[in-house]
C-alpha cells in the first residue's frame, strides 16, 4: 500500500490532530448512535460521517504539508 508521506502522522502537532480528530468523532458518533440507531439508514450515515471527518483530517494534514514547504 502505498502511504503518501504528508498523511504520515509522526509530528507531535499531527498525531494531537489526529487524536483529537479521532476522539471527537467517535464522541459524536457514539451519541448519535444512542438517538437514531433505530433508524433505516442508521449504518450509512454513520459511515459516511466517519468517512468526511476523516478525509476532513486528511486535507487538513495535506494543507499543513504543503503549507510549510
Amino acid at each position: 500500500m502505498i502511504w503518501p508521506a504528508w498523511f504520515s502522522f509522526f509530528s507531535p502537532l499531527k498525531f494531537s490532530l489526529w487524536a483529537a480528530n479521532r476522539a471527537a468523532t467517535w464522541t459524536g458518533l457514539f451519541y448519535f448512535w444512542r438517538k437514531f440507531r433505530s433508524q433505516r439508514f442508521f449504518w450509512l450515515w454513520m459511515t459516511l460521517i466517519n468517512l468526511a471527518s476523516l478525509g476532513a483530517l486528511a486535507l487538513l494534514f495535506f494543507w499543513l504539508h504543503t503549507r510549510t514547504r
